[in-house]
């Protein structure tokens, strides 16, 4: 049996869609590289702020532009281009402060899916 790999602490988690059949100018896959400078520190993997970053060919939503999602919140974004995903970075992953006018999405908006959270000790 394998001994469990160790992972450093992270803050957040951002998926980008790197779809073909959705994207066929691979817009998700050019964002998902600049988003490694874009988070600059936030990369750092040694940070309790780090913010991991995720490619998928499918987040299910095949429209709307290129599509993104950050967890814990899960929270979505669509039709990003590099300024939006920009702002994202400042502003959410950074700042802690969702882009409203960016998002289609919460998963707040289903009362099941949200798990209250344990007291602290």
């Amino acid at each position: 049996m394998h001994k469990p790999p160790e992972m450093s602490v992270y803050a957040r988690h951002i998926f980008i869609c790197v779809g073909d059949s959705c994207d066929e100018k691979a817009r998700g896959k050019k964002l998902y590289h600049k988003l490694k400078d874009m988070l600059g520190d936030l990369a750092d993997y040694h940070s309790a702020l780090r913010v991991k970053r995720g490619k998928t060919p499918c987040l299910g939503v095949c429209s709307g532009g290129v599509i993104a999602v950050v967890y814990p919140e899960g929270v979505w974004y669509y039709d990003l281009n590099e300024e939006k995903l920009a702002r994202i970075v400042e502003e959410h992953l950074r700042g802690g402060k969702p882009v409203e006018e960016y998002i289609f999405h919460r998963l707040a908006d289903n009362p099941h899916a949200v798990f209250p959270r344990q007291p602290e000790s």
